[in-house]
């Protein structure tokens, strides 16, 4: 049944510390219109200023999202205002200061790819495809190539964004764009059964091993970092029970 024309894009939802946003608009695979986007990105920074500690993110039906309305024009908003919407959910989402999880069904093209490098944890149905498919329709990914070169290597980045083509779950598990690939039928329970020891970790241990991770992600073991390690997970173990900062 198709959604009423005024129900919202997107759905967001608060439950002690799991934040929830769900793209819902099903119906055209959850495309991202300007609309959609903009309700997605306010969704993204609510959920980072919530104090929740783990952010999950999917699609309503078949489909994470096949990526933004690529040809939309709205009018009173220029291109620069429409595309930046990109950066702002990026941006939301790296500052997210607990763990994202990204489920990944269906199709999860151009935006939907992003959404699972972006997030923390991107769990894929074995039915899932992704890829970057904006030069076929005529827009060259260049905000993609701003972090693609971070997650996978330079020959693989460039034959994902030259070529567009669509890559299955077993593919992209082994280049490095998901986290772990399921059987479809099982997703939703492994993704509830993660969620649930993620949210029952210690808050402030899930905070501080993301904040040192990617502190650390693209530099090579030196002494100093490892010293910089025990000072850290030291200050932490000695830290008064409850306390955040």
């Amino acid at each position: 049944m198709s959604a009423p024309p005024d129900a919202s894009p997107v759905r967001a939802a608060l439950a002690g510390p799991v934040a929830r946003v769900v793209i819902d608009r099903p119906d055209d695979g959850n495309a991202l219109t300007y609309a959609a986007m903009t309700a997605f990105v306010e969704a993204l920074e609510t959920a980072r200023d919530s104090g929740a500690s783990v952010l999950v993110i999917g699609g309503e039906g078949a489909d994470l999202t096949v990526g933004r309305a690529k040809h939309e024009r709205v009018p009173g908003v220029t291109r620069t205002e429409n595309l930046s919407l990109i950066l702002r959910a990026n941006a939301a989402l790296a500052a997210f200061p607990g763990v994202s999880v990204a489920v990944v069904r269906g199709r999860a093209l151009g935006f939907g790819t992003g959404l699972a490098l972006h997030s923390d944890l991107a769990i894929a149905a074995d039915t899932a495809v992704l890829g970057f498919d904006e030069l076929a329709h005529g827009l060259p990914p260049l905000v993609v190539l701003t972090y693609l070169y971070r997650h996978v290597t330079p020959k693989v980045a460039d034959d994902l964004v030259l070529t567009g083509r669509r890559v299955g779950a077993a593919e992209a598990l082994t280049l490095g764009l998901v986290s772990r690939v399921v059987a479809e039928p099982d997703l939703d329970a492994v993704v509830d059964r993660t969620v649930a020891e993620l949210a029952g970790r210690d808050a402030s241990a899930l905070r501080l091993l993301k904040e040192f991770g990617r502190a650390h992600r693209n530099t090579q073991p030196t002494p100093e970092a490892g010293a910089d390690a025990v000072a850290r997970l030291v200050d932490w173990i000695e830290r008064p029970q409850g306390a955040t900062s």
